[in-house]
């Protein structure tokens, strides 16, 4: 693990050389409610309520102190099985700033009979939501395995509201480097034709200004000016490849995101290997995708068809001259990442600021003020950035490591300086073990008491050093040992390959260097934190899975 957390975090960054937050001992993680089914995104009510949303559609109401649930509404959405929308469905939530007062409500999801994404807003009436005005929608591919929907919702300060979208393209043709196919029909093989697209919504983030009429207008200083040629107002960001989570600095307006890399094992020469970014906009700006990655680090221009490779583009004058491209053909410079590591599934929380909840005796304590709560959907750990005045880095420190989590998903504070935690669940497509969790603080420590079982890991051999070698890496994202999610099931591979003698060095290669075509056209990506040993070794606990 230690080997593991080294090759994450060996980027260019502060340090600690001694973690100065209270140990994890002095914090809380309380259940509230469980059984959601895809969790994606929640919004907290002044009173401590929380507002939970299912991928599937379904919008429920947790009352956080008795943890009941109520559906409050279910939205037909398009969804994997039957429209082909492999990342689509209810998405993103939030309140309006004056919820309290007006009872508004924005959702942000996939429509079931057109291929677009709707921004709509809604009142909560009665426990029901009603009133529907469809605020914006965007138009998107909903084939050859696109993917990358984004959809985090969340206000500024100044009553603007911002909408993060995904660069809707498929990544699974491009060798886990830059998708920017030119070729006739690789329309979706091509993130040029939306993140790297100045006329197009795709691969963004937006800021608008909602109106009392369920419209909106443009706030002044975004990215683009009205009426700029071959541009959209709307955009604050471009440049993004799959911004899961974002999340707005209630002090200063600065917006963080994480973003999630793509799957490259190792730098080549098309490209960067893949690394996750958390992003900070102190600014409207181009963040470089999919011409850049990391800190800048530039892609290779590459003939697909040809297979021959080109210039590497320059972030100082990234030029984006795709035929699919109705934008500008000079993009602005591209920005740096705020911080970056190796693959995994970056996404940004709140900033916390200690003086906003005095008097909270269980809120975070002060040694959290100004500081940037990031989390890792793939990998599960925490970080507390501490940052300065002018919103600098000051110190990256693990939180929360002693605890388990099951994909964390989405964080919000609450009104007495806690955080609700929305853990997605453990199965990518239909899990139903999403969770509420909400984490406090306590000057009293107290012995942690983790799960003895994690679902994801019952029937693989306890005691067998491959599974705890699973259990400390990124398996879990995409496989458990009998729930089907991103990829197959333990048991299902045992059963394949338990009485191939070749089957162990090969498996144990392909956890190495990645590999895709097996199961289906999802690539596994490659783990160049271990050595071959620990791969045989993990490869072993999994064959040993039992037959039934």
């Amino acid at each position: 693990m230690t080997r593991l957390l080294f090759a994450l975090f060996a980027t260019p960054f502060l340090l600690l050389a001694e973690n100065t937050l209270p140990s994890d001992e002095h914090f809380r993680v309380h259940p509230v409610a469980d059984g959601f089914v895809d969790a994606m995104e929640i919004a907290v009510t002044s009173d401590g309520n929380v507002f939970v949303i299912e991928r599937t559609g379904a919008v429920k109401l947790v009352e956080t102190k008795s943890g009941k649930v109520k559906t409050i509404a279910t939205l037909e959405v398009a969804l994997r099985k039957k429209e082909h929308a492999r990342e689509c469905g209810l998405l993103g939530i939030t309140l309006d700033p004056k919820f309290s007062q007006n009872n508004w409500i924005y959702l942000y999801y996939s429509l079931k009979k057109e291929s677009k994404h709707r921004l709509a807003r809604f009142t909560f009436s009665g426990d029901k939501l009603v009133d529907e005005k469809s605020i914006l929608e965007i138009p998107h591919d909903r084939e050859n395995g696109t993917c990358h929907e984004g959809g985090s919702l969340t206000f500024g300060p100044n009553g603007n509201l911002f909408l993060s979208t995904g660069d809707n393209t498929c990544p699974f043709k491009s060798n886990g480097s830059a998708p920017i196919d030119e070729g006739e029909d690789r329309k979706c093989y091509d993130a040029q034709r939306s993140a790297g697209n100045s006329n197009d919504l795709r691969g963004k983030i937006l800021r608008i200004k909602p109106t009392p009429d369920g419209s909106y207008t443009i706030p002044v200083g975004n990215l683009f000016p009205v009426g700029t040629s071959k541009t959209r107002p709307e955009i604050y960001v471009m440049g993004c490849r799959n911004p899961y989570r974002i999340s707005v600095d209630q002090k200063n307006s600065f917006l963080y995101w994480g973003m999630v890399g793509p799957d490259a094992g190792k730098s080549d020469q098309r490209g960067p290997r893949g690394y996750d970014e958390i992003n900070q906009a102190r600014k409207p700006g181009n963040f470089g995708w999919p011409y850049f990655s990391a800190d800048n680090k530039p892609y290779t221009d590459y003939d697909f068809v040809a297979k021959k490779l080109g210039q590497r583009f320059d972030p100082a004058k990234p030029i984006n001259d795709a035929p699919r491209n109705t934008g500008l053909r000079e993009l602005p410079p591209a920005q740096p990442a705020f911080w970056f590591y190796p693959r995994a599934s970056a996404c940004a929380g709140p900033v916390y600021y200690h003086a906003d909840y005095a008097g909270f005796p269980n809120a975070l304590p002060a040694e959290f003020d100004s500081s940037l709560i990031v989390y890792d959907w793939t990998s599960t750990w925490m970080r507390v950035i501490k940052l300065d005045k002018n919103g600098d880095i000051v110190a990256n420190q693990p939180w929360l490591s002693k605890f388990r989590f099951v994909h964390p998903g989405d964080m919000e504070m609450g009104p007495e300086g806690e955080i609700y935690l929305l853990e997605y669940g453990s199965a990518w497509y239909d899990g139903n073990d999403g969770a509420l969790k909400r984490i406090t603080y306590s000057k009293t420590p107290q012995a942690i008491e983790v799960p003895a079982n994690d679902p994801r890991m019952v029937g693989l051999p306890k005691k067998h050093p491959g599974s705890r070698l699973i259990a400390d890496t990124t398996c879990l994202a995409c496989h458990t040992t009998t729930q089907k999610s991103i990829g197959p099931t333990y048991r299902e591979v045992a059963k394949k390959y338990r009485n191939d003698p070749k089957a162990t060095k090969m498996l144990a290669e392909k956890i190495l260097k990645g590999g895709v075509g097996v199961w289906s056209e999802q690539p596994m990506p490659p783990h160049p934190q271990h050595n071959i040993e620990e791969t045989l070794q993990m490869v072993e606990a999994i064959l040993q899975f039992p037959a039934k």
